[in-house]
């Protein structure tokens, strides 16, 4: 899954041409420095694979499936308004600079809710909804279970194991094993409570297809 023209692992994938124009527009008007638009958006495509995959395992179609994949790239889109020294700031954020960057769902959907075609409105309740959690503890809205849309608890799934296979300034990513292990038992900062438990599921059950996709994404 690409946001930036290129292909990635799998079948059937939308490229390029299948890109709106508020699409690219949206990526290419951005205060980011180039180091950062580019790190943002291997985690962008890394989760919309990973997504993809968790979706497909749910049955919910290859057509919604893909659209799933597709519009969770965009998960993070409001991290381009996001100044690139929070962003990128080598080291734990402070509680100001955590607030400024939880922002980034808000944004995020107001980018995305009134542009043009079928994706837009998918990728903007994912925008808006992947850092809710199950048990009321996520944001901005606090909801709870079943409020939460199913596209959304799937990319939360998703980017919470990219995020803790990415390299980061003050700790190095975990191998596959160890973050799906934090995925399912939790650790200090993660708890399972937190994810969908069908969600959790469908990804262990895959969980060889998504190493294989994020190897790839990150080759």
């Amino acid at each position: 899954m690409s946001i930036s023209g290129g292909g990635g692992a799998g079948e059937g994938k939308p490229g390029i041409g299948d890109r709106t124009e508020w699409e690219i527009r949206i990526e290419t008007d951005t205060s980011l420095t180039d180091d950062a638009r580019a790190r943002l958006h291997a985690h962008q495509n890394a989760v919309g694979d990973v997504a993809r995959l968790i979706a497909r395992r749910l049955r919910l179609g290859r057509s919604l499936s893909e659209a799933i994949g597709k519009a969770a790239a965009y998960h993070d889109v409001g991290k381009l308004r996001i100044p690139s020294d929070i962003l990128c700031k080598p080291g734990r954020l402070t509680a100001d600079e955590f607030s400024v960057i939880r922002n980034h769902s808000l944004i995020g959907h107001d980018l995305l809710v009134g542009q043009a075609g079928r994706l837009a409105p998918l990728a903007a309740r994912i925008a808006l909804h992947h850092h809710e959690a199950m048990d009321g503890s996520g944001y901005p809205n606090g909801l709870r279970g079943r409020d939460i849309p199913l596209e959304a608890r799937i990319v939360g799934v998703a980017d919470v194991y990219d995020a803790l296979r990415e390299d980061r300034p003050y700790r190095e990513g975990m191998p596959h094993d160890q973050a799906m292990k934090v995925l399912l038992e939790g650790d200090d900062r993660t708890w399972p409570a937190k994810f969908c438990p069908k969600v959790l599921l469908a990804a262990e059950e895959c969980h060889e297809e998504i190493a294989l996709s994020w190897r790839q994404c990150n080759a």
